[in-house]
């Protein structure tokens, strides 16, 4: 799903965004790592816990509903406290963004989190872990590429401001080589006559 949303936001693997296997050896690894602008990234994880909202779909009692619903929301919890701790700033020598993403793979599921539970979302933000589901995420791409397109006008302009001063620069001294030749041939005239 985080791949169809990328995909659809005009993001281009190993340009925009960097997917990142399982790397023996290695915790802690971001599934995707977005490029931003001065060299920063922006880290989300896709790894959603699932297994007990499926569960709570499935039963068929408001009981067995009511523990599923219960064990779903400690695990959402539990993923956010995980990402929380995480250091992927520590492990990477690029500078990040304070906050990771964790996406949420439907927009039923944030409403239903939001519904039942809709300090989560807020207790989220303060371990700096955003939820987003797809839609959110295709907002965050729309900023991201938005600010990247920004820092690339600013930058470029940046390189054109260094150009027109280095041809200032060229200019005098190629200007004032012009009046000495025209100070020597106005010489060499000036002796002729």
């Amino acid at each position: 799903m985080a791949e169809d949303v990328l995909r659809m936001a005009g993001f281009i693997e190993n340009i925009n965004y960097t997917k990142q296997g399982q790397i023996d050896g290695a915790t802690g690894r971001p599934d995707y790592t977005f490029n931003m602008p001065k060299g920063h990234a922006l880290y989300m994880d896709v790894k959603f816990p699932m297994a007990s909202y499926l569960r709570f779909l499935e039963v068929g009692t408001n009981a067995e509903r009511d523990v599923h619903l219960k064990r779903f929301l400690a695990d959402v919890r539990l993923r956010v406290k995980e990402l929380a701790k995480r250091d992927y700033a520590g492990e990477s020598d690029t500078p990040s963004v304070d906050y990771v993403l964790l996406f949420i793979p439907n927009e039923q599921l944030t409403g239903f989190i939001h519904e039942h539970d809709a300090g989560l979302i807020d207790e989220a933000m303060g371990q700096k872990v955003v939820l987003c589901s797809p839609l959110t995420l295709f907002a965050f791409l729309g900023v991201i590429r938005q600010a990247f397109d920004n820092f690339m006008i600013e930058q470029t302009s940046d390189e054109i401001l260094q150009l027109i001063g280095r041809f200032g620069t060229q200019w005098t001294k190629y200007a004032d080589q012009i009046d000495k030749i025209k100070r020597r041939f106005e010489g060499v005239e000036k002796d002729f006559e």
